[in-house]
């Protein structure tokens, strides 16, 4: 059921934490030092499993094992940037500022954290720059909030309700993604009704003028429903040109399957309405669903479309082999499948990182987890670092 599979995200969020360090090569008089690169993995290795977040400073080469590696510890990854860990202490309701040397945990920071009531599975977050990180919540799946944390003083600037109506008649939102455009923020979500479980057929975005969080617009549309839950993992929005794309993704796993379309819509020039003269569905729906809005950068997206027919619980996400990946160009709504062997998926997983061009996937085919650097000017796929000893993944990001 819909609303049995909202618990599920909860797990997600509850991550213990260590990582290895890498080290810098050795360079010529004449020669520049390159920029230390450091990349983590959150992964579940082990029996019986446990959870650990492991770097490295190549993803093209070599073995990374959790093997000697890793500490246990009770913070949860909400996201990272620049060197540190932003998470939240799961015996408490604290906010945590850490960095980790694969032994020990090092908190910069801890801070009360009781403006909003988060939850794994019901929360949320974007970043507006460096310095700025909002963290939101659907408290009861009735009322949006958001709390703006200033990451270098770790200290929350501001926080409150966000006036988009309640939903009545015991009906709750559910499904959410985020974006900015400029100073507009932009949710999208779905309705999910009391009687039936199920959303009501349409998709909603709300666009919010930062940092005032007024001027709030809210528009629907019932070609599609289901947005793509940004959870703390998988993106399901990006922004491009000045305009919001997101994903919609009734899938088997979230929503039980909803006869709905796959695919991407949006909301314009910084405007206030979906687009009505815009959607891009994905897959044939009845066959195919699809997870992650992974931007690709100048106007494109890599996505997972998943074999349908072999998923009947949860369960086959990470068990059966279901997930192709693409690239799907925005603007002339077109896809190209890369040149990786039908894996597992992962449900929600952040499990691919762009960067300076490139996209780096994290699957598993059948012989254990690599990464697979993917060249978008040649269309090339090369294999390249191997995660050994790993069960799962939840997240890849560059550190530094």
């Amino acid at each position: 059921m819909f609303t049995t599979n909202k618990n599920l995200f909860i797990a997600m969020g509850m991550v213990l934490l260590s990582f290895t360090a890498c080290k810098k090569s050795k360079s010529g008089p004449d020669e520049t030092i390159p920029t230390e690169k450091t990349y983590s993995f959150l992964v579940s290795a082990g029996t019986p499993a446990a959870t650990y977040l492991v770097q490295t400073g190549s993803l093209t080469e070599g073995t990374l094992t959790t093997a000697g590696n890793g500490v246990a510890t009770t913070y949860s990854i909400i996201t990272s940037r620049d060197g540190y860990y932003y998470g939240r202490d799961n015996s408490s309701t604290n906010l945590v500022k850490f960095t980790s040397d694969n032994k020990k945990n090092t908190i910069v920071k801890e801070i009360p954290f009781n403006q909003i009531s988060w939850a794994g599975y019901s929360g949320f977050y974007a970043w507006k720059d460096d310095k700025t990180l909002l963290l939101f919540n659907c408290n009861a799946g009735l009322q949006f909030e958001y709390a703006v944390l200033n990451v270098e003083s770790m200290t929350i600037t501001s926080s409150g309700n966000i006036n988009i109506p309640v939903p009545t008649n015991g009906d709750n939102y559910w499904g959410n993604s985020v974006t900015f455009v400029g100073n507009k923020l932009y949710i999208s979500y779905c309705k999910e009704l009391k009687s039936t479980g199920q959303p009501d057929g349409k998709a909603y975005v709300a666009s919010i003028d930062y940092p005032g969080m007024n001027n709030i617009v809210v528009s629907s549309d019932t070609r599609f429903t289901y947005p793509s839950p940004y959870n703390l993992s998988t993106p399901g929005a990006l922004q491009y040109n000045g305009s919001a794309y997101f994903l919609t993704s009734p899938t088997v796993w979230a929503g039980g399957g909803t006869g709905s379309p796959y695919g991407v819509y949006r909301v314009i020039n910084g405007g206030t309405e979906i687009d009505n003269t815009y959607f891009y569905e994905l897959t044939d729906r009845t066959k195919e669903e699809t997870i992650g809005l992974f931007d690709l950068g100048n106007g494109k997206a890599i996505v997972k479309i998943l074999d349908k027919t072999q998923i009947e619980t949860y369960v086959d996400y990470g068990a059966k082999n279901t997930a192709s990946y693409y690239v799907v160009d925005l603007i002339n709504k077109t896809k190209t499948r890369i040149n990786i062997p039908i894996s597992r998926s992962g449900s929600y997983a952040k499990n691919v990182l762009v960067e300076d061009g490139k996209a780096y996937i994290v699957t598993n085919t059948g012989d254990g987890f690599y990464v697979y650097e993917f060249d978008p000017t040649t269309s090339t796929v090369k294999k390249g670092l191997k995660l050994d000893g790993v069960s799962s993944i939840s997240r890849i990001d560059r550190i530094k």
